[in-house]
Order: structure tokens, then C-alpha cells, then sequence
């Protein structure tokens, strides 16, 4: 029998051999999954556009113009929102009038109709009213409800676009004081609670009368997902076009923001460093049956199957980095290659 295949077959040396099989078989299979999870959220950043900047790397600078940003953070403003027709305004991102009218409103019950007084954000026409008589609106408001937004928001150092501060959610009642308004409101309006109205009797208000409250956007925290243009964030779409952009009230992560997208592998060099020296450890035992002792043969014989696999996962999604892997596949070959032939005790 060849003294080689005698010694495989001997029990000392087949455990190596299926303990090197087994090793060998968990840096590759740690690597798969690892390279596997990495591709789907390269292909969900593709699918958004760009790759997503967060945490620590979330900050206004040259590598962050251009890209998607998930910045978080208390909003910072740089001026108040102001609703400069009545001298209001509000330490917040926005600040929203709402204007009401006290007018009849037809309700249908069953199948007769009623009419009732109170107030509402909107005009009614009462000439559809099936019994217009003594049920008139004024029609149009003289004043209309409005959303003020401030000048300047920042969060995390992005200035927020107008359009992601119109995006804020989370409005809240605010009672500005109205002890100083425009001598042209001041003659029309009077001041209760925070609220302006222009009955002389506000227990007992006309068809016709307004009533005009504020509320205020004044998140503690916000986070904001936007692509970065020169320090400031703006909406954005996805290469289909859909928009894709949010403002949260609130500390999220960004699988909060993106409930669907892939995630990235955690600790994902940590486990590709572990696959290499499981394979390699692997292919150290099995080299051993052989009785080659060669450290840098059995790295080189680990590294090929371990750059294909990663090369059958890069493929057609990071080109650059497929192609690299192809380059390192074939010198760890050709490099493990000559280590063989080297006589036994001259490595």
C-alpha cells in the first residue's frame, strides 16, 4: 500500500483529515452567508440610489454631498417660524393658523334634515341647503388657514429643505401672546385664552364670526432621511423615481426608516477575518495528512475557494470589487501551486 495513503487511513491522522473537512467547511459556509447578506444590502442601496450615511459618518462635508443621509437629532433653528399677519410667532420649526367660521350646517337623520351652529375650518355653501332661508354662510373666509415655516432648521448640522420642514408631523396647541397684534387686527379681533375671535360676546357668537388658534411643530427630536446637497437636505427619489424621503419625529434607526431594506451583515470584517482562519486552519490539518507543513500553502489553498465564493456573490453587483476577487483567486492558485511542488522540507 502507498505509505501516504496508509497514513491518511490511519485513525490519528483521518481525524485531522474530517476535522480539517470541517473546519475548511465552516469559514466557507461563514463566508457565504456573510458575502450573501452584504449583497442584499448593496442591491437595497442600489435600489435607493446611493449608499446610506448614518451615525457618526451622518455629518455635512465633502463625503456626505451627494449622498443619502439618515441624520438624527434635535431640531436646531436659526429663526422662528412667524405669522407675520398677526405678529405671532413660535420657537419651532412651524407654526399653523387654523381659521373658523361659526356657521348652519345641514345634518340628515333618517330622512328628514336639521341645521346647526358651530364652528368649522371650512366655508359651507348653504345655497345647496334644501331650506336655504334663514340658513345663509358668508361663503369664502376673509382670512385663511396657513402653515408658517422657520428660515433656518438644522439637525445633526444639516439645514433641513423647506420642504422637509413642511414634512414635520406631530402638531400640538400653542397660545401665543396677542396683547400685541396690528392695529387692523386688534380693531377687528379680541383676545381669549390664545385664541382670536371677532364676536364682542364669546359665549354667544354669530353666523359669520371668526375664530382664529395657532399650533406648533416643536419635535424634541427628529430624524430625518434625505440625500445631502452642500449641507443641506433635501427630498429625494429612488431610481424609479418614487420618493423615498421621511421626516420621523423621534431617535429611529435606520430599519425603523426602512422597514423593507436589507441590512447589513453585523460585524461583517470581524467574520469574514474568522471564515479566513477557519479555512485556513482547515486546510493547514488536511495538508497535514499529506504531510505538508506549510503555513503559507495552506493560506494560499484556504484563500482560493474562499475569493470565489465572494466572487460569485460580487458579481454583477460591485464589479470593481468581483474583479479584484478574481485577481486574488488566481494568485492565491498560482502561488499555492508552486508552494506544491517545492520538495517536502524546502518551503
Amino acid at each position: 500500500m502507498n505509505p501516504r495513503l496508509e497514513t491518511l487511513l490511519s485513525n490519528p491522522s483521518r481525524n485531522r483529515f474530517l476535522l480539517g473537512i470541517v473546519l475548511l467547511l465552516l469559514g466557507l459556509g461563514l463566508l457565504w452567508t456573510t458575502e450573501h447578506t452584504d449583497r442584499l444590502r448593496a442591491m437595497g442601496e442600489d435600489a435607493l440610489g446611493g449608499f446610506v450615511l448614518t451615525g457618526n459618518a451622518a455629518k455635512p462635508g465633502p463625503a456626505s454631498d451627494g449622498q443619502l443621509v439618515l441624520a438624527v437629532g434635535a431640531p436646531v433653528l436659526t429663526a422662528p417660524a412667524s405669522d407675520a399677519q398677526f405678529g405671532v410667532t413660535a420657537p419651532a420649526p412651524s407654526l399653523l393658523r387654523k381659521v373658523e367660521m361659526f356657521q348652519w350646517k345641514e345634518v340628515h337623520v333618517g330622512g328628514g334634515h336639521n341645521y346647526e351652529l358651530d364652528w368649522y375650518d371650512y366655508p359651507i355653501d348653504s345655497s345647496q341647503f334644501i331650506d336655504p332661508a334663514g340658513h345663509g354662510n358668508p361663503g369664502a373666509f376673509p382670512i385663511t388657514s396657513a402653515r408658517f415655516d422657520s428660515a433656518g432648521v438644522t439637525v445633526a448640522g444639516f439645514k433641513l429643505d423647506t420642504a422637509l420642514v413642511r414634512m414635520i408631523p406631530g402638531a400640538e396647541p400653542f397660545e401665543p401672546p396677542l396683547d400685541h397684534l396690528p392695529a387692523n387686527m386688534a380693531a377687528t379681533f379680541q383676545a381669549r385664552d390664545g385664541v382670536l375671535i371677532t364676536s364682542n360676546n364669546a359665549a354667544r357668537p354669530q353666523v359669520g364670526d371668526l375664530r382664529i388658534s395657532w399650533q406648533e411643530v416643536a419635535p424634541a427630536h427628529l430624524t430625518v432621511f434625505a440625500r445631502d446637497d452642500h449641507g443641506t437636505l433635501v427630498p429625494t427619489n429612488d431610481p424609479a423615481g418614487d420618493p423615498i424621503a421621511q421626516v420621523l419625529i423621534g431617535r429611529e434607526t435606520l430599519t425603523d426608516v426602512l422597514t423593507d431594506a436589507p441590512q447589513p451583515p453585523r460585524l461583517a470584517w470581524e467574520r469574514r477575518i474568522l471564515s479566513v482562519l477557519l479555512a485556513w486552519a482547515g486546510a493547514s490539518l488536511l495538508l497535514s495528512c499529506w504531510g505538508r507543513h506549510d503555513r503559507y500553502l495552506a493560506l494560499a489553498a484556504a484563500v482560493v475557494p474562499l475569493a470565489v465564493l465572494a466572487v460569485v456573490n460580487w458579481w454583477g453587483v460591485r464589479m470593481p470589487a468581483a474583479i479584484a476577487l478574481v485577481f486574488i483567486a488566481i494568485a492565491a492558485a498560482v502561488f499555492a501551486s508552486w508552494r506544491w511542488r517545492l520538495p517536502v522540507g524546502k518551503e
